[in-house]
């Protein structure tokens, strides 16, 4: 077999391939959008409908809180609040701790061992006692109780990322900021700061993903539209005695498309940021 005919081939197979792993990942999205536009009679018809015969609109508007989501953009503005908020404040305490562990070596690796254990304790094991806390202080069915709360993990993660990130920025330029007569605070600002903006982004991105996806502790900790996030907001379409299938797939159309842009506008640094010291810690 000549080489070029071997080359196409194996091209060949490849294409279909990643055509195959396409179809797998993506068909879940796909079912999901077409579903949101389906009346209730298509539902759950035998053999299935791979697209809406009758689309409506009706699982987006028109309907009551258990038919469609009309009452959804409370859930969204709390998870947009909460979700950025956690996304901010954890990615610039993360890079603030990761350059002083990685500089200063300060608590040295164990410090930073300890950090990213914080991530290994299942939610359920601190529910219990984490609700009495927040019911005497008074953060229960808050935005400031959730994104306390969801501070915890999202640090330990982005800690972890930014310090292997750090590792990877020349130590010598950090020298030549003092010899010319910078602080520890200028050459934080003007050097490590500019040169990690790519794994500042990347923590960014997994926390917000992180954080608008959980759903125990914000079932636990919250009871109404004024704290409830998106994830809770999607368990109301599931009963006792139906599933609403339209409605709920409206409900997750919507919660995917803001992690989808968000992904989106910082894929470029969330690549970079991911694989820049993967080789060398």
């Amino acid at each position: 077999m000549r080489p070029k005919t071997k080359r196409r081939i194996i091209n060949t197979i490849r294409y279909i391939f990643t055509i195959l792993i396409l179809v797998v990942f993506l068909f879940p999205a796909y079912w999901i959008t077409i579903t949101a536009f389906k009346p209730s009679s298509e539902w759950n018809q035998w053999p299935p409908h791979f697209w809406p015969y009758h689309p409506t609109l009706s699982n987006f508007f028109g309907g009551n809180s258990v038919s469609s989501i009309e009452g959804i953009l409370p859930f969204l503005r709390n998870s947009l609040v909460v979700s950025t908020a956690v996304a901010v404040i954890a990615a610039v305490i993360a890079l603030l701790a990761a350059y002083s562990i990685a500089r200063f070596k300060t608590g040295g690796m164990g410090l930073a061992g300890w950090i990213i254990s914080m991530r290994m304790l299942p939610p359920v094991t601190i529910v219990i006692p984490l609700y009495v806390i927040y019911a005497k202080v008074n953060l229960l069915n808050t935005w400031t109780g959730l994104i306390l709360i969801y501070l915890v993990p999202a640090i330990a993660l982005g800690v972890w990322i930014l310090i292997t990130f750090i590792n990877q920025i020349p130590k010598e330029l950090d020298e030549a900021a003092k010899i010319d007569g910078a602080s520890n605070l200028q050459t934080f600002t003007h050097i490590i700061l500019p040169l990690s903006l790519s794994g500042f982004a990347a923590v960014m991105v997994l926390t917000f993903i992180q954080t608008w996806s959980e759903f125990l502790l914000a079932t636990i900790l919250t009871s109404n539209s004024a704290a409830q996030t998106l994830p809770v907001y999607l368990g109301r379409f599931i009963t006792g005695y139906n599933i609403a299938w339209g409605a709920l797939s409206a409900a997750g159309l919507i919660t995917m498309l803001p992690v989808i842009v968000f992904g989106i506008i910082f894929q470029r640094y969330l690549i970079r940021g991911l694989t820049f010291g993967a080789v060398k810690y």
